[in-house]
């Protein structure tokens, strides 16, 4: 399994062990997480090789990729994803006008379906073959790669908790900014590892994901990454359902799958309070970063 030898935020070769999780979701394989000791930007390594990434989302329940599972846990993702879909639309329509949008791991198109319906011209990169042969039925111009969309042709371009998950950060960055107008805007969702509920989770936070996410972000990196690709911050936006559904997700994992009535009480519990907790820190579960070049 490859090691990341230098943090790709500041470059620096200080990287220390912060601790040691599990791939919880599927394998039960371990996984370190590394720490930045310059700018403090965490990262699992070592990680599974490009080529063996893949398999890691090859369970039927990774609900991104896949529209077959009927889990409980399912059917709540699915059910709030209904009224997330329509509230992100809104929110890059209050940056951008309708024109062109790119949203970039697009996973089964539900998002850019949704955008397309409601006057966008949609381009939609998606590397899993099983899910983007799904988006495909619903609309034109889905891609595996991010080559074929133009450059500087998009107005909005999304990433929807897709960051995390790209093996070449600086790459990424660079080819997604280089398909922003001049005017355009980017708005970047991640797991926030600074929250309450990841504190209070600890190695079992769903978060983590473990090797599916290769970087874990607080707002502190974030931000110095995206002025180093040109962009500037607007906003940041909480995702405040997130904090229970991944506390939902954690107490299955501490819990070894457990899934009795107290499992969903406490997760309830902790995501009400992690989200209080945020109030005053504004250390939300996961964040919309919005910025401009």
């Amino acid at each position: 399994m490859p090691e990341i030898t230098a943090c790709p935020i500041c470059g620096s070769t200080q990287l220390y062990e912060l601790l040691r999780t599990r791939d919880y979701h599927y394998t039960q394989e371990e996984f370190p997480l590394k720490r930045c000791e310059q700018c403090s930007f965490i990262m699992t390594s070592p990680r599974p090789d490009i080529d063996d990434l893949p398999r890691y989302y090859s369970s039927p329940e990774y609900l991104s990729h896949t529209e077959k599972s009927n889990t409980l846990i399912a059917r709540a993702y699915r059910f709030v994803r209904h009224f997330t879909i329509r509230n992100k639309e809104k929110l890059v329509r209050n940056y951008q006008v309708p024109a062109t949008l790119l949203d970039f791991g697009c996973g089964t198109g539900d998002f850019l379906g949704h955008a397309q319906d409601t006057g966008w011209q949609v381009f939609g990169v998606e590397p899993s073959h099983t899910a983007r042969q799904v988006a495909a039925t619903r609309m034109a111009n889905i891609f595996a790669t991010i080559d074929p969309v133009p450059l500087h042709s998009c107005n909005a371009i999304t990433l929807w908790h897709v960051l995390e998950h790209v093996p070449d950060l600086r790459k990424t960055l660079d080819q997604l900014t280089q398909r922003l107008t001049p005017d355009g805007t980017i708005f970047i969702a991640v797991p926030n590892i600074e929250s309450a509920d990841s504190r209070h989770y600890g190695i079992t936070w769903a978060g983590l994901d473990v090797p599916r996410h290769l970087w874990h972000f607080n707002r502190k990196t974030m931000e110095r990454l995206l002025q180093q690709h040109g962009l500037k911050l607007l906003r940041t936006i909480p995702m405040k359902l997130d904090a229970y559904y991944v506390s939902l997700l954690s107490e299955k994992y501490r819990n070894k799958n457990s899934a009795g009535i107290g499992t969903y009480v406490r997760a309830m519990r902790i995501g009400a309070a992690s989200n209080r907790a945020a109030r005053k820190s504004g250390e939300y579960s996961s964040l919309i970063y919005v910025a401009t070049r």
